[in-house]
């Protein structure tokens, strides 16, 4: 629709020029990112750029003049003329390439002074025309300066602006970015070595954005969408995603309404880590030996629970406890055997912070897994340090140390032993001649500071038990009355505390044996 002379000279210029361009020019690979609305000068082409203010003149010999756009994608988009001199009432109108009308502005706005075609969806991605000439056209009487700006309002979905993936995302490492018009839909790949929990938060930083996030598998399928919270409209988040299978993620961030939403702005983009999956290789990361009565420290977080090696040597009884030294967290100690089977269980007690497992007796000696963990495992949210501590309660009856003699012991002759866990009961040797009448008499050291409850046993050569002396009134004591040797030889006199090794009692104590007076 262009008049003779200078303007189809232009025209006949592009042509040529079009003609010896590369076809590639037609399918752009991305739309390019403006740099800022900027401004041309009196041009020499008529081709527009997103987000760049072109200008020109409509006079009663050009009344009206055509610009080329060409779009990667099938874009949103606003189309706006303004007058910049004389009395032009403007219009504008988006051809298609066939020429054919599909989007005007029905004349000028309100003011006279402008035209505009607010909210334009592209039917497809190619080369159209934008049309400025002025109202009634040639019949028209209005001329004057116009300016033209042509803004992206959403690019495509499948724009590759939208679609390629801009870097990994790794836990605990924030990523800032920005959303805008040409790029609203952002994807970061993220590896995962296990059967994960994340979370995923998006927070705006500046501008309007109202922001989204998803977790997308490896076939692009959506598992997890995070809306914006309207309450406030800066942030959006996943709390919790438990992933199926190690392997490649996408996260995505992006913005209310997508690519009919108009909000824009920078971004910060956090993946956390919350609980790592039982095939995750930081699960399998062993602590350490565990010795009796040592308090061992560790830490609860992604890697929610952590495993420790305890070796006997007998059927012992132990007490595990676990207390939490920092943090929130409300742990759990749990007992696993040689296949790595759950023996016993101790939850988080009721103040939260700490769990216990209390005098449990082992099936024998080897080699058992002391877990501590927090509570609801892997789902769980709490976090912290703790302080691990196995106490002895009581050495296995099947234990060698308690077959070491103590010592040997002799009429009117006094002996002082200690009962501790590890060894609680001490054996004492004795050689007696048959038809001997003794008295054997245990007394517990202090009383303030032991608690022992002391048993006495004597008992033949063979370890047979002959007869016992029970604790007294007072439980400080135990005696054996009166007592005829049935026989010439060694005996043993066996010291021990009550319930043996499921007992409590430990301390100091005094053995002696004398003749029975007359």
């Amino acid at each position: 629709m262009h008049h003779a002379g200078t303007r189809s000279l232009k025209i006949s210029v592009l042509v040529l020029l079009l003609l010896g361009l590369n076809s590639t020019v037609f399918a752009q690979e991305a739309t390019p990112e403006p740099s800022g609305k900027a401004t041309a000068a009196a041009p020499t082409d008529y081709n527009l750029t997103y987000s760049v203010t072109v200008e020109s003149e409509i006079t009663n010999e050009t009344f009206s003049e055509e610009w080329t756009l060409m779009t990667a994608s099938a874009d949103r988009l606003m189309v706006q003329v303004e007058r910049t001199s004389g009395n032009l009432l403007p219009d504008v109108s988006i051809l298609d390439a066939n020429k054919q009308q599909i989007a005007q502005s029905y004349g000028p706005d309100q003011t006279g002074a402008g035209a505009e075609i607010a909210n334009f969806t592209l039917p497809t991605a190619g080369t159209f025309t934008v049309l400025v000439q002025r109202a009634n056209g040639g019949t028209g009487i209005t001329t004057g300066g116009y300016t033209l700006l042509v803004t992206p309002l959403a690019t495509a979905q499948d724009n590759p602006n939208n679609t390629i993936s801009l870097g990994e995302v790794t836990a605990g490492t924030p990523i800032n970015g920005e959303l805008t018009a040409t790029q609203w839909y952002q994807r970061y790949t993220y590896n995962a070595a296990g059967e994960d929990v994340i979370r995923v938060v998006a927070n705006r930083t500046s501008g309007t954005l109202y922001p989204e996030v998803e977790i997308l598998d490896v076939n692009d399928s959506v598992l997890q969408t995070g809306y914006v919270d309207y309450s406030r409209g800066d942030a959006a988040q996943i709390n919790y995603y438990e992933l199926a299978q190690a392997g490649t993620y996408t996260i995505v961030i992006t913005r209310d309404r997508r690519f009919n939403g108009n909000t824009v702005g920078t971004y910060q983009l956090d993946v956390t880590l919350l609980g790592a999956g039982e095939s995750n290789p930081m699960m399998a990361q062993p602590m350490g030996a565990v010795e009796y009565d040592t308090p061992l420290t560790g830490e609860i977080g992604a890697q929610w629970y952590q495993d420790w090696t305890l070796t006997t040597t007998a059927a012992d009884v132990l007490s595990l406890t676990v207390n939490r030294t920092s943090g929130n967290l409300q742990p759990e100690v749990i007992l696993l055997g040689g296949s790595g089977q759950e023996l016993t269980h101790g939850y988080t007690e009721s103040t939260g912070d700490h769990a216990l497992i209390d005098h449990y007796t082992l099936t024998g000696p080897g080699t058992y897994t002391v877990r501590v963990s927090r509570s609801q495992g892997k789902r769980g949210f709490t976090t912290g340090g703790y302080s691990l501590t196995i106490a002895l309660n009581g050495t296995g009856a099947d234990s060698d140390s308690l077959a070491e003699p103590s010592g040997a012991i002799e009429n009117t002759q006094e002996q002082t032993g200690t009962i501790t866990h590890a060894k609680w009961a001490n054996t004492w040797t004795y050689s007696g001649t048959q038809g001997d009448v003794i008295d054997i008499s245990v007394a517990r050291g202090s009383a303030l500071t032991d608690t022992l409850i002391p048993y006495v046993d004597i008992r033949d050569s063979n370890g047979q038990v002959i007869r016992t002396g029970y604790p007294g009134d007072s439980r400080d004591t135990a005696e054996i009355t009166s007592f005829t040797l049935p026989g010439t030889g060694t005996y043993q006199i066996v010291v021990y505390r009550d319930r043996n090794q499921d007992g409590y009692t430990v301390g100091d104590y005094t053995l002696s044996v004398e003749p029975t007076a007359q």
